[in-house]
């Protein structure tokens, strides 16, 4: 798949392009993996491992190198592993992005994944300009201003801090790309195996079609 990646930006992406059949709810996922990481992270996690996380601070990182204030608009990975550190749960969606949130607690960095049929490739990673919006999953509009974004032929559509409706995964998605926002030292292969691994045990017709990492 054809993706580039603005040279200012200090991060990679760690691209998964699958064929699947989503559901609404997998009993399997919830049992093996969400339920007990959300009661370890509940009981044993605080504030103060969140803050010194090295995926953590280098993806806060990442946001001040092109201009985003990292504490206003927080990577999703931070907002998602401070909600269960609270004990606040996480929301249910359907399979694919349960999972997604699943693989961003385990591996402390932001997820997206997004539904291939709703966009125009090449894809971009790049830097919103002043000014740019899109509407939000669950918000009437997100300022882009400094983001960090992923972009088609169309225009933005999703970010590490929140995405838009335009490529959410629904449960009628069967095509989608699965996003790890990378950032500082990371071990890529174990990441991928961690990746593909579990949509092939989780996501039912699961074919994992391509792996790479993108760079600058």
């Amino acid at each position: 798949m054809e993706f580039s990646v603005n040279p200012l930006i200090d991060g990679s992406l760690v691209v998964t392009e699958i064929t699947f059949k989503n559901a609404a709810h997998s009993d399997q996922l919830w049992a093996e993996r969400l339920n007990p990481l959300i009661e370890h992270i509940a009981t044993t996690d605080t504030l103060a491992n969140l803050n010194a996380n090295p995926a953590i601070q280098a993806t806060k990182a990442g946001y001040k190198h092109v201009g985003k204030d990292p504490s206003r608009y927080r990577p999703a990975s931070d907002s998602l592993w401070r909600r269960v550190i609270k004990g606040k749960g996480l929301y249910q969606v359907n399979n694919l992005v349960d999972l997604n949130n699943d693989l961003s607690l385990r591996l402390h960095f932001p997820l997206g994944s997004y539904d291939l049929d709703q966009l125009e490739p090449p894809l971009s990673y790049t830097v919103a300009p002043a000014g740019a919006t899109y509407p939000g999953i669950g918000k009437a509009a997100i300022d882009l201003t400094n983001s960090l974004v992923l972009a088609d032929q169309t225009g933005f559509f999703g970010s590490p801090t929140a995405d838009s409706t335009r490529a959410m995964i629904t449960p009628a998605t069967t095509h989608a790309l699965v996003v790890v926002y990378a950032f500082g030292t990371y071990d890529a292969a174990k990441v991928q195996s961690m990746v593909k691994t579990a949509c092939l045990t989780y996501l039912t017709d699961c074919t994992v079609l391509q792996q790479q990492v993108v760079t600058a």
